[in-house]
Formats: C-alpha cells, structure tokens, sequence
C-alpha cells in the first residue's frame, strides 16, 4: 500500500526539480538578456554619438562658413566704394578682418578631423577659398590706392565669379557631409532593427516554449480523445 505514495511522492520530486531548474534558466536567461540589453545600449550609444561628433560640427563650421564668406564679399561692396576719404579707412580694416574671419574658419575647417570629405572635394574648397581671397585682396588694394574704377571692374569680373565658385565649393562639402550622415544614420537605424529583433526573440523563448507545451498538450489531448 505503501508503493503509489512513494511513487507519488516521486513524481512530486521530480515535478518541483524540474520547476527549479526552469526557474534557474529563466532567472539566468533574465540576467543574460539584462547584460546583453546594456551592451546593446551602450553600443548604440557609442555609435549615434560618433555619427554626431562627425557630422553635426563639420556641417556647422561650413554653414558659419558661408555666412562669413558672404560678409567678406559684402565687405568689397557699395558700402565701401561709397565710403568718403575719412570713412575709407575704417571701411577697409573691417573688409580685411572680414577677410581674415573667413581664412581662419576655413584653415579650421580643412585641419578638423571631422571634416571627412573625399580628398579631390577637400583641394576644390581650398582652391576656391584662396582664390577668393586673393581677388578680394586685390579689391581692396585698388580702393586702398584710389583707383575705385579698376577695383569695381575686377570685382565684378573677377571676384564675383570667384566668390560663386567658392560658395559652390561649400555648399558641395556641405552636401556629400550631409549624405554620408544620412546613409551612416540608415545603416545604424537598420543595424539597431536587427539587434531589436534578434533581442526580442530571445526574451520571448519562455512564450514560445509555453507555446509549444500547450500545442502538444492539445495534440495529446486530442489523440486520447479521438483514437
């Protein structure tokens, strides 16, 4: 009489073991998934704010760029021609430091680290830049020696053009900084999906072992049932 006890209270070990093993490897499973979680995070994290800290300053620096590079050629303008004997000089020293503001940010831009750009684009944007300059210089040197004829023609033949030319250099940067951003920001945003992905299915191996028990549960069920 004493059998169907014993092997009930069997069947009651082995049940409660089992409970505890499967509480083990969730709880372990749990721990796995937190750290794997982190790791991704952290990853990501790393990622976004390279993308930023290589995109976000260069596309900055090349928009302050073209504002300055527009204030140095307003600098050559109207205001200064029609500037009076007196007024001459000061309008000649902000045209310069104008001139020099736009140098500077562009020797800035070209030694950055951020400023990624194919090597042919870099030499155009510092083609383009020089040139100006130059043309600008020469501007201004006309005005400084009062030959205000011969500096408004070579402003309007030759620094306008260089100045259209420079500001395309710019905007070309600008536009290749802004697309390689862009495919670097889909290929993360695919990247992050599939990691996503790939987490949730492992937090959800509890669900679909459940899953799975039930069905079978069913099919037995059934089999017991019916045949």
């Amino acid at each position: 009489m004493t059998k169907p006890a014993t092997g009930s209270f069997h069947d009651q070990t082995t049940t409660l073991r089992q409970l505890k093993v499967l509480v083990a490897v969730l709880v372990l499973s749990n721990i796995g998934l937190g750290l794997f979680s982190v790791y991704l995070l952290r990853t990501l994290d790393r990622s976004y704010s390279d993308l930023i800290d290589h995109s976000v300053p260069a596309l900055s620096d090349l928009q302050t760029l073209t504002a300055a590079s527009a204030e140095a050629f307003r600098g050559t303008g109207p205001t200064l021609f029609s500037a009076t004997g007196s007024q001459r000089p000061a309008a000649l020293q902000r045209a310069r430091a104008a001139l020099d503001r736009d140098r500077d940010l562009r020797l800035r831009l070209l030694g950055s680290e951020s400023f990624s750009v194919a090597p042919e684009v870099r030499k155009e944007l510092q083609a383009a830049g020089g040139a100006f300059r130059m043309s600008a210089v020469e501007v201004l040197n006309l005005v400084a020696a009062g030959q205000a004829a011969e500096a408004a023609r070579v402003r309007e033949n030759t620094l306008r053009p260089a100045f259209d030319r420079y500001l395309g250099a710019i905007t070309k940067a600008a536009d290749l900084l802004e697309t390689d951003s862009l495919k670097a920001n889909r290929a993360l945003t695919a990247k992050t999906s599939s990691r996503a992905a790939v987490l949730l299915g492992i937090a959800s191996w509890p669900v679909i072992i459940l899953g799975v028990i039930m069905l079978l549960t069913a099919v037995f069920l059934f089999l017991i049932m019916f045949i």
